[in-house]
């Protein structure tokens, strides 16, 4: 956006099902994870399942982080917010 740079990252934590996510996005704008879509990405070749039993309950737990600045943010600093976020137990 002129001179600045935007950079928008997802990070998948370890905790969720099915780590590490698919991820899928399509030409109007979506982006999303997709940790249950495995068969559909991998032509069928895998499939992870998740059942869930009357009464229970699962968490996805994300973090998104926006930055804007001079340039995009570095691979090293995605990986110390995963890192960050690992440690925290995502929540």
């Amino acid at each position: 956006m002129g001179n600045d740079s935007v950079s928008i990252v997802i990070i998948d934590h370890p905790k969720n099902p099915n780590y590490p996510t698919f991820w899928h996005a399509r030409g109007y704008g979506l982006f999303a994870a997709n940790p249950l879509g495995e068969k559909i990405f991998t032509n069928g070749k895998s499939e992870k399942k998740l059942k869930l039993n009357k009464g229970e309950s699962v968490i996805f737990r994300y973090r998104i982080v926006i930055d804007n600045g001079v340039r995009s943010m570095s691979t090293k600093n995605i990986n110390e917010f995963a890192a960050d976020f690992a440690k925290q137990g995502g929540l």
